[in-house]
């Protein structure tokens, strides 16, 4: 969180500093879909559904692409490029599951993410109504997976275990953005792009030299890098 906060404080100075050859200033929301690359937290699901002292698991998800949702700020400097802060929240999961007479087991790892970028966008078309943009960007992406295991033997033992961990991903970016202006004050904004990650360990939560592993002891990273589709709504002060 602190480093969100740090990110935000120095996006809205550099903001400020841009004001004076800028001409204007927009505000808006995004709603869209990520999909995720997340190959390691797959081949650990795979490793945890064919342990040999367990009966063959379904899973029932794992890791698919899911929503995602974005707040942004942009200013339009004087030759129509922008430059743009956004900070979006994302997030997926994995379940497996084994249920008989004689009892079950039930494993969920759920991870989100809470991701703060800046964006160079550099003008392709700009018209009175309607525009797009070349982007380029990058930031970084605070991430947790909270993963839980439920096991129980009918009548005889039950266990639990919960445990949180945390990573940390730097990304980069490319994209193509467009708007539709609906009003003087009000457009609609669209995105697709593609967005690189430098893989990060887990870290757990109440150890930070402590990481998930898989069962050749490597250590398990997070890779969010995906297509993005975004569309959303700005308001132009």
């Amino acid at each position: 969180m602190r480093k969100v906060l740090a990110n935000l404080i120095a996006s809205l100075i550099l903001i400020t500093g841009y004001q004076s050859s800028a001409q204007e200033l927009k505000a808006g929301i995004y709603g869209g879909y990520g999909s995720y690359n997340l190959k390691d937290l797959k081949a650990f699901q795979d490793e945890i559904s064919n342990y040999p002292n367990l009966p063959a698991l379904s899973q029932t998800a794992s890791f698919p692409g899911y929503i995602t949702y974005s707040g942004f700020m942009a200013l339009t400097m004087k030759d129509f490029s922008e430059m743009v802060f956004d900070i979006s929240y994302q997030y997926t999961g994995a379940r497996n599951f084994y249920g008989d007479y004689s009892g079950y087991y039930r494993m969920s790892m759920q991870l989100k993410g809470l991701r703060t970028g800046m964006q160079y966008r550099i003008p392709v078309h700009h018209g009175g109504q309607w525009g797009c943009h070349f982007a380029v960007g990058g930031g970084t992406t605070s991430g947790w997976l909270d993963f839980n295991e439920d096991f129980e033997i009918t009548g005889a033992e039950e266990f639990r275990e919960d445990l949180t961990f945390v990573s940390l991903n730097f990304f980069g970016e490319v994209a193509l953005s467009g708007y539709y202006h609906i009003s003087d004050k009000i457009s609609l904004e669209m995105l697709a792009g593609y967005e690189y990650n430098i893989p990060g360990r887990l870290r757990w939560s109440e150890n930070k030299k402590a990481y998930l592993q898989n069962q050749e002891k490597q250590p398990v990273r997070v890779d969010w890098s995906g297509i993005r589709f975004r569309m959303g709504a700005a308001y132009h002060f």
